[in-house]
């Protein structure tokens, strides 16, 4: 009875042992089943790790060109900016200079201003002299023309008494004076001398 009861518990162990053994190789193999799943999914991470690194990578390239043709924009802009400050500050100068240049023909402006309103005032006074000056001399002229029209009549009627004079002692030399005729020369019955005397005088032009 101690040997079937022995047996018994051998079979048991060994039963026991058994299922042990297949549930540990079920539970291994489910293990590895997992562990393959997992090492699948992580050469898929790795793989997308890795993909993403070389995005990553280009993207870091794309990055350092695109720095790069920053920098050398920027350092384009700043030479830019370096020229235009120096242009700037020509233009400054050159503004500068302008403003004094201005400035200095509004000095000689305003002086030739005030010489031609001095020439202007100066040229209205010389007009106003020389107009005062041919008014007095066309009243002058007028004046003298007179005097000479006057002493030319003047003279004239000098030569015609001197002429009468003549006659008249020619007359009373030779006893032909006729009474009566208020001291007019008759002859032929017409008067040898006009009883009035007409003295025009004319004054002379301005163009004379």
């Amino acid at each position: 009875m101690n040997k079937a009861r022995l047996k018994n518990i051998l079979i048991a162990l060994l039963v026991t042992l058994t299922l042990f053994s297949v549930f540990k190789y079920i539970y291994s193999i489910k293990e590895k089943y997992e562990l393959l799943n997992i090492l699948n999914q992580t050469k898929e991470q790795a793989a997308a790790l890795e993909n993403e690194k070389q995005n990553l990578l280009q993207e870091l390239e794309k990055e350092k060109e695109l720095q790069q043709k920053l920098s050398q924009e920027n350092s384009a802009f700043k030479d830019s900016i370096r020229l235009s400050e120096e242009k700037l500050a020509q233009l400054d100068a050159d503004f500068v200079q302008a403003q004094k240049a201005i400035e200095q023909l509004n000095s000689k402006f305003a002086l030739l201003k005030a010489e031609n309103t001095a020439l202007i005032e100066k040229n209205s006074r010389v007009n106003n002299k020389l107009t005062q000056v041919s008014q007095e001399k066309d009243a002058l002229q007028v004046k003298l023309s007179s005097i000479a029209e006057l002493k030319k009549a003047i003279k004239e009627l000098k030569r015609q008494m001197r002429k009468v004079g003549t006659v008249i002692r020619e007359k009373v030399r030779t006893n032909k004076i006729i009474e009566g005729n208020r001291g007019f020369l008759i002859k032929d019955g017409k008067f040898t001398y006009p009883a009035k005397v007409k003295i025009e005088v004319t004054p002379a032009s301005t163009e004379e």
